[in-house]
């Protein structure tokens, strides 16, 4: 396979100092990550090594995944940002920065608001528990440890000793006290940052990122490169993500004779998928998602498709989806309790812990007593559950060192005790899926099906684009007989002077 960008992946394995990588939707991130990882550690003789940090424990198991595979025998850690601060910086240190009064042991409330400083510090202090502000834009764990760090010798000591460079994976979705600490370490403290991500699927900007965090960095890191080539999408599909989401990378040399991308008219959402179909205009054979973003509308158009003999899955988003911290974990395990074809090696690589007999044996014994109150029985609610379900995950948090609170344990019980919300822990066979842009994020489908009216705002670009680039062969988008998208993207290319000849999408009035 020709990689058109491979030029600029060569320079970022040989750059030296801190990098910058905005890297599109499929354009293979966490590889040139971790080939990067493994070119810095071949060259560090001594004891030091490298941080990979990402969001979620799912992303950390997929960087320790090829890792092992690229034989990097030298010892990386790999954590969410929230476990490296909190275990790196904010409990060995602490007390150093803030006196004894302040202990190690304190718990993470989650569901415990507060709304200044002061509050949040006098919490640590008298009742042990790191809190959270009222405020989704200001992040107290970060903004404490950069006050740690900046306090502590002992601490900045050792980070520089321990630390070459700091990979930060996912860098859209950080926040303001997120981005200071890390250019802390930087500026001060000497690290190199790897930082990679693309602010074009920034979708998570309603709970505390921050939108133009890419421009924070342009006076602070020299080196930038952007990854364009995409391994997953057709061209075609690339071509016209380009043309409304970066113009810069479209290609207007290429004519496009495939049809990949459709733009289709119509007056009954789920008549028109029905012809889609019937036609041949969408393979029935491969894989089919339909994106709809409104849960409540996905399960409508889901059951809609299937009353006309389809079997359409409805993959709901979860009161797990939004928000939680410890999400990716809590699905994982109701996957476990909930489906018989997930199994116990399954539980383990998400949750990135070693798989050894002995821990597959721990793990076992302390998560399989929830399949005796899971799926919940008609005759009790979740509130007759919740303190033996409570228990069993308070000794997984203290057998393994994960840090699910009491709010998260609602969010779990309200998923896992709901049978509306079964198809997103039990894995299906089937080829045809409906479900949202926020359940879809990270996956890539054969066709995608949306609908132009969830993206009439700017604000919800984002979306439009993780949508779009979830797609390996085919895009449709179904909209109103008012053609308000197809006129914004035909506007596009009459301010760029694009020729007709090179238009990537083809309209079809009625379908």
């Amino acid at each position: 396979m020709l990689i058109l960008d491979q030029g600029i992946r060569d320079k970022i394995i040989d750059t030296e100092g801190s990098i910058v990588v905005s890297a599109s939707a499929g354009s293979g991130k966490t590889t040139i990550m971790v080939s990067k990882i493994a070119k810095v550690l071949s060259e560090t003789k001594n004891h030091k090594t490298v941080a990979a940090l990402t969001f979620t424990n799912k992303a950390t198991s997929e960087i320790k995944r090829k890792a092992i595979k690229a034989n990097i025998e030298k010892q990386i850690i790999v954590l969410t940002n929230d476990s490296f601060v909190e275990n790196e910086i904010i409990r060995p240190f602490i007390k150093d920065a803030y006196g004894t009064d302040y202990e190690n042991d304190f718990v993470i409330s989650y569901n415990d608001r507060v709304n200044s400083w002061d509050q949040a510090l006098h919490k640590l202090e008298n009742e042990k528990k790191l809190v959270t502000y009222f405020d989704n834009n200001k992040n107290f764990k970060f903004e404490l440890a950069k006050k740690i760090i900046e306090s502590s010798q002992a601490c900045q000591e050792y980070i520089m000793f321990k630390y070459k460079i700091l990979f930060l994976d996912e860098y859209q979705d950080s926040d303001v006290d997120m981005h200071n600490l890390f250019i802390y370490m930087k500026d001060t403290l000497g690290l190199d940052l790897f930082i990679v991500g693309d602010k074009k699927q920034a979708i998570y900007l309603w709970r505390g990122a921050q939108e133009n965090i890419f421009s924070l960095l342009e006076d602070n890191i020299e080196n930038r490169f952007e990854l364009t080539h995409n391994f997953r999408s057709h061209f075609e599909i690339v071509n016209y993500s380009n043309l409304i989401h970066d113009i810069d990378n479209f290609n207007r040399s290429y004519v496009a004779t495939e049809n990949r991308v459709l733009v289709c008219s119509t007056n009954n959402q789920i008549d028109s998928i029905v012809r889609l179909i019937e036609e041949g205009i969408v393979d029935i054979s491969k894989s089919i998602t339909i994106i709809s973003n409104i849960n409540d509308d996905a399960k409508m158009c889901s059951d809609a498709l299937n009353e006309r003999g389809f079997n359409f899955v409805f993959i709901p988003k979860t009161p797990l989806d939004d928000g939680c911290v410890n999400g990716d974990i809590l699905r994982a395990i109701g996957s476990f309790i909930l489906d018989t074809n997930f199994y116990i090696y399954d539980l383990l690589d998400i949750l990135g812990l070693e798989s050894t007999n002995r821990i597959q044996k721990k793990l076992g014994e302390i998560l399989s007593p929830l399949k005796n109150y899971l799926p919940l029985p008609e005759s009790k609610t979740k509130n007759d559950i919740k303190e033996s379900v409570t228990i069993i995950l308070n000794k997984f948090n203290e057998e393994f060192l994960f840090e699910i609170d009491e709010t998260e344990i609602n969010l779990f019980l309200d998923a896992v005790s709901n049978p509306y919300f079964e198809s997103a822990f039990v894995k299906k066979s089937e080829l045809h899926k409906v479900m949202t842009v926020f359940s879809a994020k990270g996956l890539e489908f054969n066709q995608i099906i949306s609908f132009s009216s969830y993206y009439s705002r700017s604000n919800q670009m984002n979306n439009h684009y993780v949508c779009v680039t979830r797609a390996e062969e085919k895009v449709i988008m179904l909209e109103s007989s008012a053609k308000e998208y197809s006129k914004k993207i035909n506007r596009i290319i009459f301010e760029n002077d694009i020729s007709i000849e090179n238009n990537i999408f083809t309209e079809i009035d009625h379908i």
